[in-house]
């Protein structure tokens, strides 16, 4: 934040301007005539613009890199704000290590661009393919995407937890495709948050925090579904309790972003220690999978501590 004085000038006898920065007015494109909002805040003016410091353009080699690599970049640029990504790279193929087998370079760009919102592969050739921003969401929209993201998680935590309790296959199968689209809403999100910050300014980086922590619990349901399909994975009603009480844990959480509690942070306290308690005592008492699976999921209770923290330093 620059803190930056500015003189008071008298226009007729009910007229007071003040003058915008011009750094300020270059990054984000102000000109003559533009409309901006300003709010006031008690002896403060805010005042804000819906542009955005436009990343523009850039061209990526990634000769070289592995699957992995391809998708994360592409989905950290994007998120960082660019509007156009040309990758280049001299091989079509790159190593998919976990399917331990080569894959087409274009094949796993279209595979990220059903992950992202508003981006298309506008040109595709033998040894580059442009990715083209061709619709954006508005910061305003920024609450809604939130709320959406945080239903589709918890209904994607129910949906894995019935899916192993009913040894429902089907159900759990789904956990791919409900990764994609949260991936969506996550990466939509950042972006906005990175291109024009949220309208509460302070809190960016706590609401930056929260939707992190929503994706890596997004990413550890379904690292969990491929292992209960590839394993088949029983549980008892030992197990069965405690991936009730971690799903029940995000529940809690969502009240508690929505209507701030000190009742819901203690439930959400309560819970987690008493999760880790019984994983300890019933350990013992499980098979091999189903212990992995419990201590897998129990990360999504430190996530959950994550987000409780992020969500208090909201609150004042």
């Amino acid at each position: 934040m620059v803190n930056i004085k500015r003189k008071v000038i008298q226009i007729a006898n009910s007229t007071q301007l003040i003058s915008l920065p011009r750094k300020w007015s270059q990054k984000y494109g102000i000109k003559k005539g533009d409309e901006i909002e300003v709010e006031e805040n008690g002896s403060k003016l805010v005042i804000e613009t819906e542009r955005s410091q436009e990343s523009g353009n850039i061209e990526v080699d990634i000769t070289g890199a592995d699957r992995d690599f391809l998708l994360f970049l592409i989905r950290s640029l994007y998120i960082k704000g660019y509007n156009e990504i040309k990758l280049v790279f001299n091989d079509p193929l790159i190593d998919h290590h976990r399917l331990n087998k080569k894959v087409t370079v274009i094949s796993e760009v279209h595979i990220e661009m059903n992950r992202l919102t508003g981006i298309e592969v506008i040109q595709q050739h033998e040894n580059f393919c442009i990715l083209k921003v061709i619709s954006e969401s508005s910061i305003k929209d920024f609450d809604v995407i939130l709320r959406r993201l945080f239903l589709l998680v918890n209904d994607a935590s129910d949906d894995l937890v019935n899916g192993v309790i009913k040894n429902d296959k089907y159900l759990i199968g789904t956990l791919e495709e409900k990764h994609n689209t949260i991936t969506k809403f996550m990466a939509s999100g950042l972006r906005l948050l990175n291109k024009y910050g949220h309208p509460d300014h302070k809190n960016t980086v706590l609401y930056w925090l929260i939707i992190e922590c929503l994706d890596n619990i997004t990413d550890i349901l379904k690292e969990n579904a491929r292992d209960i399909l590839k394993l088949n994975i029983k549980i008892s009603k030992n197990c069965e309790n405690i991936l009730r009480r971690i799903h029940q844990s995000l529940i809690y959480y969502y009240d508690f972003f929505y209507k701030f509690d000190l009742k819901l942070v203690e439930k959400i306290s309560t819970e987690r220690y008493g999760i880790l308690e019984d994983i300890k005592k019933l350990s013992k008492k499980m098979s091999q999978n189903e212990l992995i699976l419990v201590t897998s999921m129990e990360r999504i209770i430190e996530q959950i501590l994550d987000m409780k923290v992020a969500r208090i330093g909201m609150q004042y």
